[in-house]
Formats: C-alpha cells, structure tokens, sequence
C-alpha cells in the first residue's frame, strides 16, 4: 500500500462519524473535504455558526411536539436559512419557522414550505442528485457555495454566487434539469474579498 493511501487511510479514521463502520467509510472522502474547503467562500467562523444554526434547528424541531417537522429541509449558508419541504398545514409552516427563528445567530430567514402532500421521497431524492451533478459539473458555478431542495419538482436554491453571471449560469443550469417544475432561488452575489 502506498505512503498516500496509508495516510488517507489514517485521515479518515479521524473524520468517521459517530456510530458509523469503517467499512461504510469512503477513505477518499476526506480529500473531497480538503478540496471543498478550499472552495468554500465562507469563514471559518461562518461555517461553523452554520453548523451550530442547522444542529440547533433540528434539535428544537425534534424537540418541538407541535412541529410535525418530517420533511422539512433547513438549508443554511453564511448564516442565512432557507426552509423547503412540504408540511401537513398552514399552522405547521409557521410554527416550523417559528423554532427555526428562535435562533439569533440567523441573518436572514425565507420561508418556501409547500403546504400539503406534493412530495415523492425518492423522484425528490433522485431530481437532487441531478441538481448535484449538472451544477458540480457546469462551467463558472462553484456549486460548494450553494444549497437546494426539491420537493415535487419544485426547487429551492439558496447560497452565494460571486457574480451575477455565475448565479445566471446556476440558475439556468437548474432549471435545464429534467424534472424541475419551478425554481425559486435565494443566491445572494457577494464578489470575492480582495
């Protein structure tokens, strides 16, 4: 085994997740990390009070009796949130986006819940996977910075674009996708530091 693999190997028994097998594990997954990292237009600060936002949101859906949250998606990004999905109600889309506001750290909070039952697990799984593939792979677009949600054919796109030609080509790139029915998009364009 080379030198690289046996230090990737290593890397990556720092990187698994509680409660996961090795053999469940992607060794090359941390070099994606790295590289996705290096991409990432955010802080470290920001990514992690992303991480905080999103783990605090979920914890108070599951902790919130009266959210009925299954199938709701909270999307952050440089500490602005975006909710999709579908819920049962009227009542349920605005108590979800009440514990999800509950968190003062959140710049910034669109809620785009579809009211009732419009979603296909696995069409809505498979349509975001496509999503994934068509923006990973487009010219100008750094998808790491982006986020989206499909439910029924309705997607949700949120994140940053360093320009507006490169949230021009995401949105164009998403909408060229088979199966998306309508796109609602919540890219913010913040030029590059200098």
């Amino acid at each position: 085994m080379s030198r690289l693999r046996v230090r990737l190997l290593w890397a990556s028994l720092l990187f698994l997740p509680a409660g996961a097998s090795f053999a469940q594990f992607n060794p090359l997954t941390i070099v994606s990390k790295a590289v996705t990292t290096s991409m990432d237009v955010r802080t470290k600060a920001e990514v992690t009070a992303d991480t905080e936002i999103s783990a605090g949101a979920s914890k108070r859906l599951l902790d919130d009796k009266n959210a009925e949250w299954a199938g709701v998606t909270v999307m952050v990004f440089a500490q602005h949130a975006v909710l999709a999905g579908a819920v049962k109600s009227e009542a349920v889309k605005k108590r979800v986006e009440e514990v999800v506001r509950a968190d003062r750290k959140i710049r910034s909070l669109k809620n785009e819940l579809l009211v009732g039952d419009v979603a296909s697990l696995a069409r809505d799984t498979a349509l975001e996977a496509e999503i994934n593939a068509k923006l990973t792979a487009a010219d100008g677009v750094a998808s790491v910075n982006m986020r989206w949600s499909a439910t029924g054919g309705r997607v949700v796109l949120m994140g940053v674009a360093q320009s507006a030609d490169e949230a021009k080509r995401a949105t164009a790139t998403v909408r060229g996708v088979k199966g998306v029915k309508n796109l609602k998009s919540h890219l913010r364009v913040v030029p590059p530091a200098k």
